[in-house]
């Protein structure tokens, strides 16, 4: 365990983190887990959240890093009394990502329910100084893991009806940047483009990676190991991620 980077979410959002870094440091060893069972987080209980994430990073704890690749988990890990040097969580990260390349310093959230009720990112940038717009958005989360209900024609239509009512949120708003502040979200991001003008779409993969430059040395392993496990039923997750290009064997995995 001690030579794997761990990355970890309620389902398939967190694999755009796992795929940025295993794309730009294949040579090190990882390992994905997917909290499926309890999918998705956005609607749980804070209560329940701290002691699944207490479960999740105790179990991976004496990994290389532990990432925390899902907002809710890590609004709910900043909550929580542990002090794990290599664990990283990612509003902090992807906030001041946002803050960085956006001009007029006015930023949408889009997020969990929970998320957006926890503040996280609301606080993070407003130390900042960024005037933010948070938008509780969770059934978006429910869209894209039950993409296969649909075919492709009637779930870009029920999505981008749901985005049309939504994103009415930011009218007069003037956000040049919007976070996806839930790691499923990227998937959509040319759906978003359809309804709202702005410039910079802002997702946790790129400001993870720049971050973690400066955290640890990554390594050079000649015959790196990929991993993926979930909580929840391993034939579906692993034709759900097929689905999107990824070719990894998925195994059970009880923490």
């Amino acid at each position: 365990m001690k030579d794997k980077i761990v990355v970890f979410d309620s389902g398939l959002g967190g694999l755009n983190i796992y795929k940025t870094l295993t794309n730009k440091y294949p040579n090190e060893n990882y390992i994905y887990f997917a909290d499926e069972l309890y999918l998705p987080y956005g609607t749980k209980s804070v209560e329940f959240l701290k002691q699944r994430i207490r479960s999740i990073i105790e179990y991976f704890k004496d990994a290389k890093a532990i990432v925390i690749a899902c907002n809710t988990a890590s609004s709910i890990y900043r909550l929580l009394d542990l002090n794990y040097p290599n664990v990283y969580e990612i509003i902090d990260v992807t906030s001041q990502y946002a803050y960085n390349t956006s001009r007029n310093k006015r930023i949408g959230v889009i997020a969990t329910d929970l998320t957006i009720e926890l503040g996280m990112y609301q606080d993070a940038l407003n130390k900042l100084n960024a005037k933010v717009f948070p938008l509780k958005y969770s059934e978006l989360v429910d869209f894209i893991e039950g993409k296969d209900q649909y075919s492709e024609e009637e779930y870009l239509r029920i999505v981008n009806e749901s985005l049309k009512d939504k994103f009415s949120f930011f009218k007069d708003s003037d956000i040049d940047s919007l976070i996806c502040g839930c790691t499923h979200f990227g998937y959509l991001i040319d759906e978003y483009k359809k309804h709202l003008t702005v410039s910079n779409y802002v997702i946790s993969d790129d400001a993870v990676c720049e971050f973690l430059e400066n955290k640890i040395k990554f390594a050079n392993n000649l015959n790196p190991s990929r991993e993926i496990y979930t909580s929840g039923d391993a034939f579906e997750f692993s034709s759900k991620i097929k689905k999107i290009g990824f070719s990894e064997t998925v195994s059970s995995l009880v923490v």
